[in-house]
């Protein structure tokens, strides 16, 4: 009886590298979103402290100069922030992209696995129709024999 040998199975084995590669690259896609996202926050909260510090420095009394070095600071912040949320939106594109890639190469990867599971459930079928005709040649074959020897 042969071993079942899917023909393709190098191309499937490529599919699957394929695939793999395209799941880490989204792994990294969504790493990149998930630390600008920390960034975000901690300039947030760095934002936070500087403005409570100021008004700490307002109510004792601060001069203008240390006032607008504080507010520039703050400005500059703000500005951060505003850069880092439009990168996010970048990265979540990219992140798009990726899960979109990966969702083909997934799909192109079980297309091959569902037609080596279908050639295999036919190569089995044949091999067991192939030993049923073999099982009814002998049966055929021993009976006639039997009906041979009862004539003689």
């Amino acid at each position: 009886m042969k071993k079942f040998q899917f023909r393709l199975q190098s191309l499937l084995n490529y599919k699957c590298h394929l695939e793999q590669i395209a799941k880490q690259a989204m792994a990294q896609a969504v790493a990149d979103v998930l630390a600008c996202e920390q960034r975000i926050a901690g300039l947030q909260g760095d934002k936070i402290s500087a403005v409570e510090q100021l008004e700490v420095l307002v109510e004792k009394g601060i001069g203008a100069g240390q006032f607008n070095r504080h507010r520039q600071f703050i400005t500059a912040v703000d500005q951060m922030i505003t850069l880092e949320r439009s990168r996010k939106a970048e990265l979540e594109k990219i992140l798009e992209q990726k899960r979109q890639d990966l969702q083909k190469r997934t799909i192109d990867k079980k297309s091959l696995e569902r037609l080596r599971e279908k050639q295999a459930l036919e190569h089995t079928h044949e091999m067991l129709r192939e030993e049923q005709k073999i099982l009814d040649e002998t049966s055929s074959l021993r009976t006639a024999r039997e009906v041979n020897n009862e004539r003689i």
